[in-house]
């Protein structure tokens, strides 16, 4: 990492299931971490104001003086720092959310999606130091995306570019969070991955799985098929290779309109990618488009992990 000198800077990444605070020093040093479940509503700015005072609390321990506080949330955000839709938050949407941290303390505050952020960690430090353009997709609550075009992230004219998990993939499907059926997001995320062993017990299988919910399959989660499948359920690891295999139709659709030079892969299932990576990329390369006549296209776990949309907030405060 390489913030500004003019002292700390804080980041946090509020996704749909959790809220992951982080102090950066001047030298790149890691001075604290706050991790901590996502609130709703007018909650998740008060949240934020909150978890700033306690990093800069810390932060001021070290003798560091914070400079910015950057903000990265999932969803939708425009230039100005308003969430206009969040379908994995609740009670969010429309939430101004810069204005009102800003309101509360007293240093500048930077908010763009989470996975903008993801992406300046790993242009910065990860797996896409020198990279001109690529993909970079999110698999956790639901699907996150960024672009990185000659560089640097693509935000599109509004600051909204980069939301490939509502790509309508199979119309007339699987109900979204968003109020859409068939998004790739639905297939392809821990609540897609929820989705394809619901449909699966529901046709008689994942026996071992359904026991656990006492026969309540409505209470089937995605942790429930990898710890399974990690255990070496061949029932659960059909639904890992499915599951897979939607995940490389989408990431094959992608490729086709923005040629990436590699797609970087982070989120929460990243924890797991023994049981998904290598079955990706073969259905990928399988789907693309003129596989075999074109440059190869890597497909590779973020560096930073679960921390990328943190640190990446961190670096708003010098980007912008």
């Amino acid at each position: 990492m390489q913030p500004a000198a003019t002292g700390a800077l804080i980041g946090i990444d509020i996704g749909g299931t959790k809220t992951l605070g982080v102090t950066l020093s001047n030298t790149g040093e890691v001075l604290g971490k706050s991790f901590e479940p996502t609130r709703e509503g007018l909650d998740i700015a008060s949240h934020a104001v909150e978890m700033y005072h306690a990093l800069r609390e810390k932060a001021s321990e070290s003798g560091a003086s914070v400079s910015s506080l950057g903000i990265g949330i999932a969803g939708l955000v425009d230039v100005s720092g308003r969430l206009h839709r969040a379908p994995n938050l609740v009670n969010a949407d429309g939430l101004e959310i810069c204005q009102l941290v800003e309101s509360e303390i007293d240093v500048p505050v930077h908010v763009d999606n989470d996975v903008n952020c993801a992406a300046l960690a790993e242009i910065y430090s990860g797996a896409a130091r020198g990279v001109q353009n690529a993909l970079l997709v999110t698999l956790g609550t639901g699907i996150g995306g960024a672009l990185i075009v000659d560089g640097a992230v693509h935000r599109g004219a509004f600051g909204m570019a980069g939301e490939p998990g509502h790509m309508v993939i199979e119309p007339n499907g699987v109900l979204c969070a968003c109020g859409m059926n068939g998004c790739w997001e639905a297939y392809a995320s821990a609540a897609g991955l929820r989705n394809l062993a619901i449909r699966r017990a529901e046709d008689g299988y994942l026996e071992e799985i359904s026991e656990t919910v006492q026969g309540d399959l409505g209470g089937i989660t995605s942790e429930d098929v990898t710890r399974t499948a990690n255990q070496g359920d061949k029932q659960s690891l059909a639904v890992v290779d499915e599951f897979a295999r939607w995940v490389a139709v989408g990431l094959a659709n992608c490729a086709a309109l923005l040629d990436p030079e590699m797609i970087i892969v982070g989120g929460g299932l990243v924890a797991d990618w023994h049981l998904f990576g290598q079955k990706i990329d073969d259905s990928f390369h399988e789907l693309l488009l003129a596989s075999g006549q074109r440059s190869f296209i890597p497909i590779k776990p973020t560096e930073n992990g679960e921390v990328a949309g943190a640190l990446g907030a961190c670096l708003l405060g010098r980007t912008q």
